[in-house]
């Protein structure tokens, strides 16, 4: 037969098994995938990214780090000194800052989602 300090430890044993097990709960939270247009365009779409978080404040524009992200510079700042490579997107050097570079802090999921899609589309100045 059970003692009564063994009753009490196995109920209590028991309780702690059914809370461990009915106590807790999860949302799965489940990530947005960023919504890209079909067609991604230099001026209305990566030029806003570069004036939010680029090139303010003297970071990336005319007289400030390179490359120059400025509206009348950035795109040939990001063409002519190779930091887009229109074969292997991914390798392209400002796609690498900003996903696992020293940039990522400043570009968004969106951000990204539209700077690959736009060198994907063959980096155009459009």
């Amino acid at each position: 037969m059970m003692k009564r300090n063994e009753i009490a430890k196995t109920i209590f044993l028991a309780c702690m098994l059914a809370f461990g097990l009915f106590a807790c709960t999860y949302d799965i939270i489940e990530p947005k995938t960023p919504e890209v247009p079909d067609s991604v365009s230099f001026a209305l779409n990566i030029i806003p990214i570069f004036n939010k978080s680029c090139n303010t404040s003297g970071c990336h524009s005319k007289s400030g780090t390179p490359p120059d992200l400025s509206e009348q510079n950035a795109y040939t700042s990001l063409i002519f000194f190779g930091y887009i490579n229109t074969d292997f997107p991914e390798e392209s050097i400002i796609y690498q800052k900003i996903t696992t570079g020293t940039m990522k802090q400043h570009a968004s999921d969106q951000d990204r989602a539209l700077i690959i899609k736009w060198i994907n589309q063959s980096a155009l100045d459009n």
